[in-house]
């Protein structure tokens, strides 16, 4: 059932979540967020969803939160207000980044603020060439949220995160590109096909263990070597449990591509 604001739908194992407040670029309310980490998590317990990818239609991604009609709370303009919201922003960040399926995210135009964040938090990020990303906070007098001074300086160095932060300049795709923020640039026009293409490619996949390295990947960074190493024996072990290891060692064996079902 798709709700007005925010469209969703299921195909070929992708849950398709599009933002749809294309008048507003796609910023988002309160409610819009409280619903969509609910979907997040119904998704991470559906077997039939293995992949996620995440778009907004028209000209905007997603431009931050909607401070002209903040959409949920009575108090947007205290500080404790602000912080309560803040909350929400960086519970669907980081449901998005923990979520044991992989998240692909298609920019489709400006990822702004809190759009911005959205879509660094994602496993896999696809933009069109037309797409701008901008830490704006700067220019309200704010700081990041939604885990933006998490993702950016580990993506592309602390140095270059200042840079951006502090000038709240925008950067093209092509930019994002090269300085390792995004994974692919792609024609206005095929940024849906392409993206939806990625993300059924990994529906495909062997869904238990691309979220075991999810997992992995972001204790990497908080991790020394020695407890890494732990990790990767004790994932292993959960691996080998699964129907889709069991297929991966056979079908090699048998000397075919596996058939794998996410179980």
């Amino acid at each position: 059932m798709n709700g007005s604001d925010t469209l969703y739908d299921v195909r070929d194992g992708v849950a398709v979540i599009t933002l749809n407040r294309p008048d507003k670029l796609n910023s988002v309310t309160l409610d819009q967020l409280d619903e969509l980490a609910v979907r997040l998590n119904a998704y991470e317990q559906d077997d039939a969803v293995r992949a996620i990818l995440l778009t907004g239609t028209g000209r905007g991604f997603c431009t931050g939160a909607d401070l002209a009609g903040g959409g949920g709370r009575h108090d947007m303009t205290t500080p404790m207000g602000v912080k309560l919201s803040t909350h929400l922003y960086g519970r669907v960040c980081y449901t998005l980044a923990n979520i044991e399926k992989p998240v692909v995210a298609a920019v489709n135009g400006l990822a702004a603020g809190f759009g911005s964040s959205l879509a660094l938090c994602c496993d896999i990020v696809l933009a069109a060439k037309s797409a701008r990303f901008i830490q704006i906070f700067v220019r309200r007098g704010m700081i990041p949220d939604g885990g933006g001074s998490f993702f950016l300086p580990r993506l592309i160095g602390l140095a270059k995160a200042r840079e951006l932060f502090f000038s709240g300049d925008p950067v093209g795709a092509e930019e994002a590109l090269t300085l390792g923020m995004i994974n692919r640039v792609v024609e206005d026009d095929q940024l849906m096909n392409e993206s939806f293409a990625y993300a059924a490619k990994l529906a495909q996949g062997p869904t238990r263990s691309l979220g075991m390295i999810k997992r992995l990947l972001n204790r990497s960074f908080t991790s020394d070597l020695a407890t890494q190493l732990e990790l990767e024996a004790a994932y292993q072990g959960l691996a080998a449990g699964t129907a889709d290891t069991r297929e991966g060692l056979i079908s090699f064996l048998e000397k075919r591509e596996p058939q794998f079902k996410g179980r």
